[in-house]
């Protein structure tokens, strides 16, 4: 059982004025009493978000703003920060959700358990319900496992150590869908391990438009297909007749789109994420729909 010395809180940020300070803020009022650092991780904003995080200056703890302006990347940011931290102990949230008071308190107790802590997220504070019409998610009760093959944390609520933060790097190749399960699965075939921790909770924001859902959803499923050309030997299963089954029904249910927001919105949103399968499967030279 192995107890953090120092503690590294990462955000990376790309263009998230209308919600950072919200984020910052719940930050500013944890509970945690050991001692922790706070890295910005700027991604090549435009707007005022560093601006506002420099704002928080005398907030939070030790805060630094880190560049990553480089390359625009979900992945790349993560690996900027990772490689500026000072603690031993890394914990990430993402710039546009509310952390809870709790919330780091539970990843630093869950840290001596597993390599790689995972939180959950509540889904009902901040969206109203026509945003859960457009996704209809569940709360997470366990670890998600992605394609039917092995656990995954969610890189938007997770700790790490360090050490293995470093040694195996988040692949920049794969952003947003497939960025935290790549990382994971490649973790777990060293044999580091995962766990779920149920207490770590953070406040997720969905998007507030169709036309940002529907991208949302596009890069979510875009990755996949690589992602089954880098792990298929390894035991990833191809599942074409699940994908076939949802184009029937995105085919027989297009009169969703001339419907109300709800049912338009959930079409939209599957219809994206399937177009980005089909994407990303002709970048990759696969089918993996």
């Amino acid at each position: 059982m192995r107890t953090p010395e120092l503690v590294t809180v990462i955000v990376p940020v790309l263009n998230a004025e209308p919600w950072l300070a919200d984020q910052l803020e719940a930050l500013a009022g944890q509970t945690y009493e050991g001692p922790w650092e706070t890295l910005v991780v700027d991604n090549g904003c435009t707007d005022r978000s560093m601006e506002i995080a420099n704002a928080f200056e005398d907030r939070l703890p030790d805060l630094r703003v880190v560049q990553a302006l480089d390359r625009r990347s979900l992945n790349h940011a993560r690996n900027v920060g990772a490689r500026a931290a000072r603690g031993d102990f890394l914990a990430f949230c993402d710039a546009d959700d509310v952390v809870t008071p709790n919330w780091l308190d539970a990843l630093v107790m869950a840290s001596g358990r597993a390599d790689i802590v995972g939180g959950t997220f509540d889904i009902y504070a901040l969206n109203p319900p026509l945003y859960h019409a457009w996704r209809p998610d569940e709360p997470l009760t366990e670890l998600p496992t992605d394609h039917d093959f092995l656990p995954y944390v969610n890189g938007g609520n997770c700790g790490v150590w360090t050490e293995l933060a470093r040694e195996l790097g988040w692949d920049e190749v794969f952003d947003h869908g497939s960025s935290e399960t790549e990382f994971c699965w490649r973790a777990q075939m060293r044999n580091h391990t995962l766990a779920f921790v149920p207490d770590a909770v953070i406040k997720l924001r969905y998007r507030r438009s169709i036309r940002a859902l529907a991208r949302q959803y596009y890069s979510y499923g875009r990755p996949a297909p690589p992602l089954y050309v880098r792990f298929r030997h390894l035991g990833m299963p191809r599942d074409n007749k699940t994908a076939i089954w949802w184009w029937r029904w995105l085919a027989s249910n297009v009169g969703y789109l001339t419907e109300s927001r709800e049912r338009r919105g959930n079409w939209i949103r599957i219809a994206a994420f399937r177009a980005g399968r089909i994407g990303g499967s002709i970048k990759a030279r696969t089918v993996f729909l």
